[in-house]
This record gives C-alpha cells, structure tokens and sequence, in this order.
C-alpha cells in the first residue's frame, strides 16, 4: 500500500476555484488524499492566489446536518448562509473519487466556540471560575451524545474513506484568542492546571475517582498565584517541561487529576469509534490541537497511546520552524507506537518552513522512520510556489 499523501482543503476554496479545478491541482500534486473540513471553527484566513481574508465569524456547518440523528439539535451551530460553501465539500468529495484520490472528513469536537457561548454550562470551568467559551468539556453529557452524532452524521453524508478527528479532548487554557494578553505567565505547568476543568461533570468523575474537587481547586489557585507573584522572569522551554512533568510527582493529586481527564477522553473516543466502526469508516485522530511538542499531548487529556486504542493513525502535529525539530518530534513518537501508526503533519507556513529542501528533507524522514504518510496544510493558505514545494515533497517518497 501507498504511503499517504494528503492535503487539506476548505469548502470556501472549492467556491472560488470550483472542485474539479482544485481536485486536478492537488492530484498533480502528487496527493492521492483530500481532507475537507464540513465544520470548520471561527478564523479569519488570508488566501495569497485569490488575495483577501475569508471570515468566519461563527463555527457555521458547512453541511446539512440531519437532526433526527441528534438528541440535542438545538446545539448545532447555524448553517453557513453561503450555500456554495455547504456543497463545496460534497462537491469536492465526488470530484476527488472521480480521480481515484481518497477522502478524509476532518471533524472539530471540543473546539466550538458558538456551542459554548449559547451554552457555556458546557465549557471547561477552570479554578477561578472562567468558562472557557472555545472549549467544551468532553466530560459532559451533553457534549459527548452531540459529538457522537455529529460523527454520525458526517459518516452517513460523505462515507469517506476515512474521519479525522481534531479536539475531542480537553483544550490548554491559553488558545490564542483575538486580542488575548497574558503580561505575566504562570509558566507551563501554571497554564496547565488553569485547563483542569471544575464543571459539575468533571467534579463527579474527580469525586468518583477519590479526589477532592474543592481542594484541588484551591491548590490550582494557590499555585498559578504564587507563580505570577513570585515570577523568575523568562524561563527557558526545558525549565518549563521539567516544572510541568516535577508538578505530578510532587502533587500526586494532579497525576491522579491526569488520569481521571485520560479516562474522559479515552471514554469519548472509544463511543465515536463505535459509532465510526457501525458506519463502516476508519477512525483517525490528531495528535493534539495546540500542545507541542508531541510528548506533550497528554496535557489535553489523552496519550499517544490512548488515541491510538480507538484510532487507526494518529496525524502529529509536528508544526515547528526547521526540519530537526519536526523530525525530532516524528521520532519520539515513534518510541511510543510503531511508527507506521503516525502521519506526519505539517503546517506549510512561513513561520514552519523556511525553503523547499526543508519541506522536502520532511517528507523523506517521515518515509525513513516508517511513518503512514504526510499531510500538508493548507491548500488555500498557501502560495503557488509553496504548493509546488508540495509536489517536489511528495514526490521524493513516491
């Protein structure tokens, strides 16, 4: 079998070019996989071939869910109002099977930002008591029927050859929101214990595991207020990995506070699996949203290795500014699974990729070590000549 080669691409880029044009330019890139995203959140993207930015103010379905399939429809978010937009993605998705491409539907759980400012008692409520409208709690109820239905749904309205699933966890505190300031950081393992999540549903799952909602609480508080009151100043990226892995052994509390967050996520994904599994599609996931580098992903609530008890690949999110880094990256995981589980994930940006060779030297480390393939994102988003950096990629592994 083929290693894979992916790219992804948005529904609004399907308008602008139509899907036979951008199915024949990703093919003669050498692809032989197309992503498409039908539930995209909110981002405002600049597009350098058409020039301009696309807005999505809200985290539109780009398709027509089926309500009947959901217990709560009222939490689905609107329907884009741009009609092509809905059927881009159909579109593309029959355009890509007419060329013999595979096709991947990219599905965002937890990160949904219009769910949770209509209903923020679905959020993540950190130890001071913020909810975190950008991230849903997967230890809701609530939460976890509607992403099961929605992978359901999705399932049943493209049967593709495969789902990728992106944020069902648990999401870091700090997401770089619009205009979002922090003057003075608590430091890694600070940041981390403000993204343990005191909802009423995670307290349960704390207290049924032995632990103390309220006390955790307060040791969260007391901890993130000494570390911006006593600040050492700039800390370097290895003091900070070595205070975040030092705070579980020195508070067994916050290991045991881990592990009840790994049994949530492993819980949802296991549901979706079963879901994925009944429909007949393969399950993949995304290594983490935000967490770098990978040995980090525990920190959004599941392991390599428990995404990978549910999940055929796992798509890593290796997203660094030089070739070593990301090779790096792709390597340590491969000391945790055997590295055909892994795709290599690469954000095909400026501040990623420095030059072709770069790209290139990627692609054929990822065939050296034995990983499933690479994906490159994002169609849209890039250049014609970093595109053709694609093709020169993925043809260096063919």
């Amino acid at each position: 079998m083929s290693s894979l080669r992916a790219i992804h691409l948005f529904p609004w880029d399907v308008v602008d070019e139509g899907a036979q044009a951008c199915v024949g330019a990703i093919a003669d890139l050498a692809c032989n996989t197309v992503i498409l995203s039908p539930n995209y959140h909110r981002a405002r993207l600049f597009r350098p071939r058409t020039l301009g930015f696309y807005n999505r103010p809200i985290d539109w379905c780009d398709f027509r869910p089926d309500p009947s399939l959901y217990e709560e429809p009222g939490l689905l978010p609107p329907i884009n109002p741009d009609a092509r937009c809905v059927e881009g993605c159909h579109r593309a998705a029959e355009a890509a099977r007419a060329r013999g491409l595979d096709v991947i539907i990219s599905v965002i759980g937890c990160h949904n930002t219009t769910i949770g400012l209509s209903h923020p008692e679905l959020c993540i409520e950190n130890a001071c008591g913020d909810r975190y409208a950008f991230a849903l709690s997967p230890a809701q109820p609530r939460v976890r029927s509607f992403l099961g239905s929605l992978v359901r749904d999705l399932c049943r309205q493209y049967r593709p050859d495969g789902l990728l699933l992106d944020s069902f966890s648990y999401l870091d505190a700090v997401h770089r929101e619009h205009h979002e300031l922090m003057f003075v950081s608590p430091g890694a393992f600070g940041k981390y214990i403000l993204s343990l999540c005191f909802c009423p549903a995670s307290c349960d799952r704390l207290r049924d595991a032995g632990l103390d909602p309220v006390a955790l609480r307060a040791q969260v508080v007391k901890l993130v207020r000494r570390a911006v009151t006593d600040t050492p100043g700039p800390r370097s990226p290895e003091a900070e990995r070595d205070e975040l892995t030092a705070l579980l052994l020195e508070y067994p509390e916050f290991m045991a506070a881990a592990r009840v967050r790994s049994e949530i996520v492993h819980e949802l994904l296991v549901h979706v699996a079963g879901i994925a599994r009944e429909e007949g599609v393969r399950l993949h996931s995304q290594s983490a949203l935000l967490a770098r580098p990978t040995s980090r992903v525990w920190t959004e609530g599941a392991g390599l290795r428990t995404r990978a008890e549910s999940c055929e690949k796992i798509f890593i999110q290796a997203h660094w500014p030089s070739a070593r880094e990301a090779i790096h990256d792709l390597s340590w995981a491969a000391t945790v699974l055997p590295a055909d589980r892994f795709v290599l994930g690469t954000m095909t940006s400026e501040d990623n990729v420095a030059t072709e060779a770069d790209l290139v030297q990627r692609a054929v480390a990822a065939k050296r070590i034995g990983a499933a393939g690479v994906s490159f994102y994002n169609y849209g988003l890039l250049s014609s000549a970093r595109l053709g950096w694609i093709r020169r990629a993925n043809s260096a592994i063919l």
